[in-house]
């Protein structure tokens, strides 16, 4: 599942962590997909939409600290990535 296939299974909300597959103690918080207000669909024709922008904020998974905010992500159409909670909820299995 790519992270836009992610946007939809989170019921149209921002605010879901992933990890990618070449991330060892990183994880990123789903924070905006460029030209989309949350709840709304994304352009385009899945999976890829329209390969719009995706931003995160990045944290150490050991620390939990912050260590960028606000980002681009890479490859947000890839199949490289793994959703891996939510904000203020359970994990996702």
């Amino acid at each position: 599942m790519n992270i836009y296939e992610m946007y939809y299974k989170n019921k149209k909300k921002f605010n879901f962590f992933v990890q990618r597959n070449s991330w060892r103690n990183t994880a990123a918080e789903i924070v905006g997909i460029e030209g989309v207000i949350e709840g709304e669909d994304i352009e385009g024709k899945p999976p890829y939409y329209k390969s719009q922008k995706v931003y995160a904020d990045f944290y150490n998974k050991t620390t939990k600290k912050i260590i960028d905010k606000n980002e681009e992500i890479s490859s947000p159409g890839t199949y490289a990535y793994r959703m891996i909670g939510i904000r203020g909820g359970r994990k996702k299995k």
